[in-house]
């Protein structure tokens, strides 16, 4: 029997859980309180300011542009995708199949 390794992408969570455990503790190390230091009035005045940039970027450029994205991806392909799912599962014919153009026979020469 042989043992098998782990890609190096299965260890993913593992190896952030590590490094925040070491990271928490190297910050215990130098004496700095989390709680103070998210608590502390310019921290707050900071993510109030991103936060309400954040959002006003998503309302006035982004949500237009990515709502029509979202439209077209589900409507052009998760729709079909999960309709021809089902009809594959049913036995019945996907519109692939009825919908792509048939190539005609090749000639034979003789």
């Amino acid at each position: 029997m042989s043992m098998k390794t782990k890609p190096a992408g299965d260890r993913g969570l593992i190896k952030m859980i590590v490094l925040i455990v070491i990271a928490l503790l190297v910050l215990s190390y130098f004496n700095i309180n989390l709680r103070s230091l998210v608590n502390a009035p310019t921290t707050q005045d900071n993510i109030s300011y991103v936060a309400s940039n954040t959002v006003y970027i998503w309302d006035n450029y982004l949500k237009v542009p990515a709502t029509y994205a979202w439209n077209i991806f589900v409507n052009l392909i998760w729709d079909p995708a999960i309709q021809n799912l089902t009809n594959m599962k049913n036995g019945q014919t996907t519109n692939i199949a009825t919908s792509s153009p048939q190539l005609p026979p090749i000639p034979t020469y003789q």
